[in-house]
C-alpha cells in the first residue's frame, strides 16, 4: 500500500520572537507545524449483532420466547469455532393502548459475533436469520494489524517532519534548528462498504439466504505536531 504524505495547511507557521533576555542573548525564533502520513488498508474484521426479537400478551411467554430463540442462536453459532459469540442487552418493555394500558409486551436480546472469516460469518448470519433477525454489521481494522500499520507510519511521518524542518530552517537563512517538541497522535476513518441486509422482520428459513459482505478498507493516519527553534 502507497504510504502518503501530507503537509496540512501548507505548514503553519507561528513565528515568536522572545525578549532580550537579562544576560543579553539574541532572541530566538520558534516555529509550529504538523505534518501527516496515512495509509489505506483492507479490514480484516467484523461485527455483526443480532437479535432475538418478540411481542406477547403474556410476559412469561413472552420471556420465553426470547429465550428459547437465543438458546438455539448460542448453539448454533458456537459450532463454528472461528467465530466469537456473546450475548448482549436483554430488553422487555409494555405496548399501551390508546386508554393508556398495558396492551401487550416486546422484548429482544442481543447476540454478538465477531471474526476475521468473512466467508463463514456470512454463512452463519443466513442460518440465524431463520429465527433471529440483524441489527447491525461493522467492519473494522484488528488491533494487531493497526498496530503494525501505525509503527510504519510513525517512521514516516518522523522523517517527514524533519524534512520539513530542514526545508524551513534553510528558508528563513537559519545555520540549522532544534527541536524544541513534538507529539504523535494516531487515528483511524472507516469507509463501509455497502451491505446488503434481509428485512428487519422474521423470515422463513427457506428464503433466507446469506448476507453479501463485502470488508472494505480503513485509512489510518499519523500527526506529528511540533515546535522547532531557529538557530541564528
Amino acid at each position: 500500500m502507497r504510504i502518503i504524505i501530507r503537509y496540512l495547511t501548507a505548514v503553519v507557521l507561528s513565528v515568536s520572537v522572545f525578549n532580550v533576555a537579562a544576560d543579553n542573548q539574541p532572541p530566538s525564533d520558534q516555529i509550529s507545524f504538523q505534518v501527516e502520513a496515512d495509509q489505506e488498508i483492507e479490514n480484516d474484521r467484523v461485527s455483526v449483532v443480532m437479535k432475538a426479537y418478540s411481542e406477547n400478551a403474556d410476559p412469561s411467554k413472552l420471556a420465553d420466547q426470547i429465550n428459547q430463540a437465543m438458546r438455539w442462536g448460542l448453539d448454533t453459532a458456537k459450532k463454528m469455532t472461528a467465530i466469537k459469540v456473546r450475548t448482549g442487552a436483554y430488553q422487555t418493555y409494555p405496548v399501551y393502548s390508546e386508554k393508556n394500558k398495558v396492551q401487550r409486551w416486546r422484548g429482544q436480546q442481543e447476540l454478538i459475533l465477531e471474526g476475521r472469516e468473512v466467508d463463514k460469518l456470512s454463512e452463519l448470519v443466513g442460518t440465524l436469520q431463520s429465527r433471529l433477525q440483524m441489527q447491525s454489521m461493522q467492519f473494522s481494522v484488528s488491533p494487531d494489524a493497526r498496530r503494525k500499520v501505525q509503527d510504519v507510519l510513525i517512521e514516516e511521518v518522523l522523517q517527514a517532519y524533519k524534512k520539513r524542518a530542514e526545508l524551513v530552517s534553510k528558508s528563513l537563512g537559519a545555520a540549522g534548528y532544534d527541536i524544541m517538541n513534538i507529539s504523535i497522535q494516531t487515528s483511524g476513518h472507516i469507509y463501509p462498504p455497502p451491505v446488503r441486509m434481509e428485512s428487519m422482520r422474521t423470515v422463513s428459513k427457506a428464503s433466507v439466504e446469506s448476507p453479501a459482505m463485502e470488508a472494505g478498507t480503513s485509512r489510518v493516519s499519523v500527526q506529528a505536531n511540533g515546535t522547532i527553534h531557529l538557530q541564528r
